[in-house]
């Protein structure tokens, strides 16, 4: 088992605002396949919408735990 870190874009149908409404997880898991797999069942849990996990789209994933350092002053307005 090996750490990963997943992020995910959420679906524009229920986006905030799409291409920049991501999440990011992270999960502990066999492979790749198996760490999108996992992060995206978690946030369709967290979500809580009658959606399918791979209604989330991976953009990208890591090995190991990453954290955003993105200064505030870079980020989008929620």
């Amino acid at each position: 088992m090996r750490k990963y870190t997943v992020l995910l874009l959420r679906p524009e149908f229920v986006a905030d605002g799409y291409g920049i409404d991501t999440y990011r997880a992270q999960v502990v898991a066999d492979s790749a396949d198996g760490a999108v797999l996992a992060a995206q069942k978690e946030v369709t849990e967290l979500d809580d919408l009658d959606l399918a996990p791979n209604d989330y789209y991976p953009l990208i994933t890591l090995k190991g735990w990453h954290d955003d350092i993105t200064p505030e002053s870079c980020r989008q307005d929620e």
